[in-house]
């Protein structure tokens, strides 16, 4: 999605201007940049994209400082409404059935409206990708937006992202093809997970050999980041394990795929099962050298098999609570059922229906319409 910008005019962008400024500045520079690649024999052209001082005295525009976003803690009365939705939403994900889905949007809706975070960004998933709800596109791009604005005043960093999401696909006002990019790198500065990780990459598409080792250092700075936010991110998390073993740092690279593994990301925790114990005396995990634990590995196992099975519970899906099944060494292994917490909620019984009174309350209270969860 994101790479339909990148060419020559992304390069310079990225290279030669600080997309951490607020939007309206950006926009100009990337203007500005955009001039410089049409004209590159202007006097700023050569400058820029000629003088290797000039252009290391920008390159300081990409510093990266890791911020990690800060969640707050879900209201309870809006949380019943949250997972009473989100269980029915599971069992109808494997098989859609027509209209399901329709039927417990009002209850994200007022929970989201009530600050419930997790219900916003469901929702906003819901809107921008579902095919099995009855709503227009224009429908979907104008609630969009409404609730993105809303997720602005509790977590910013993901309402950045959410917005270079959507202007990448052409929701809202019209925008400079690179505002989205602009927005991007504004989420990653607020300390967005996804964003670090993205705008890691599009570092390193940039095609310009003297700023490359500067990039890879920013590059891998926003990977790092991203992989150790309380909510990693499974693709940052994946690059740093990677990285690590290349480099022969196998210890550090069990705890990047410990918190891939964490984000729901199955390759991780098969990585992390092998390296704690394999039958095969040739695996290549052998020469990590950790030391064998066969519960520890059974445990990752059985996370990854369920991973495996239930990849339609995506976005949502992960295993927060890895810590307290498997945490890494010298951690002794807690007791455990066999089960991740996303699991116990999606196998046990449906929560309760929140009573009439509770979704008129809530409703009430934020200006909604208690039977479709729209402002009245």
């Amino acid at each position: 999605m994101r790479t339909k910008h990148i060419p020559s005019l992304l390069s310079t962008i990225l290279v030669s201007m600080p997309l951490l400024s607020a939007c309206d500045v950006g926009r100009e520079m990337a203007r500005s940049a955009m001039d410089m690649v049409r004209n590159p024999q202007t006097d700023v052209g050569k400058q820029v994209l000629g003088s290797s001082s000039y252009k290391h005295s920008k390159l300081k525009n990409l510093e990266f400082t890791c911020v990690k976003e800060q969640f707050p803690s879900l209201p309870q009365e809006a949380d019943q409404l949250y997972r009473y939705a989100l269980y029915h939403d599971f069992k109808n994900r494997w098989l859609p059935k027509p209209g399901v889905l329709d039927r417990y949007l009002p209850y994200y809706r007022i929970a989201a409206a009530n600050g419930h975070w997790q219900a916003n960004l469901t929702l906003q998933e819901i809107l921008l990708k579902s095919k099995d709800i009855n709503l227009e596109t224009r429908e979907r791009r104008g609630e969009g937006i409404y609730w993105n604005e809303k997720l602005m005043k509790i977590l910013p960093a993901s309402a950045h992202y959410w917005w270079s999401l959507y202007i990448d696909v052409g929701y809202g006002p019209k925008h400079d093809p690179d505002d989205a990019i602009i927005y991007l790198r504004k989420a990653a500065d607020l300390g967005n997970a996804k964003a670090q990780y993205e705008v890691g990459e599009l570092l390193m598409k940039v095609v310009d050999k003297e700023s490359k080792q500067y990039r890879l250092k920013i590059s891998d700075a926003m990977h790092q980041c991203a992989a150790e936010q309380i909510y990693p991110d499974a693709n940052a998390a994946k690059s740093m394990t990677a990285a690590f073993s290349v480099h022969g740092a196998y210890n550090k690279a069990v705890f990047y795929a410990h918190q891939g593994a964490k984000a729901g990301e199955t390759s991780s925790a098969h990585i992390t099962r092998m390296a704690f114990y394999s039958d095969n005396l040739k695996s290549r995990y052998k020469r990590w050298d950790i030391p064998e634990d066969k519960e520890r590995s059974r445990r990752y196992k059985i996370i990854r098999e369920f991973l495996v099975t239930h990849a339609h519970l995506k976005p949502e899906l992960n295993v927060h609570d890895l810590d307290e099944i498997v945490p890494l060494p010298p951690a002794k292994l807690p007791s455990w059922d066999g089960k991740i917490a996303i699991q116990r909620f999606e196998e046990g019984p449906a929560p309760a229906k929140p009573s009439d009174e509770l979704v008129r309350r809530l409703a009430q209270q934020a200006g909604l319409d208690p039977n479709t969860g729209l402002p009245k």
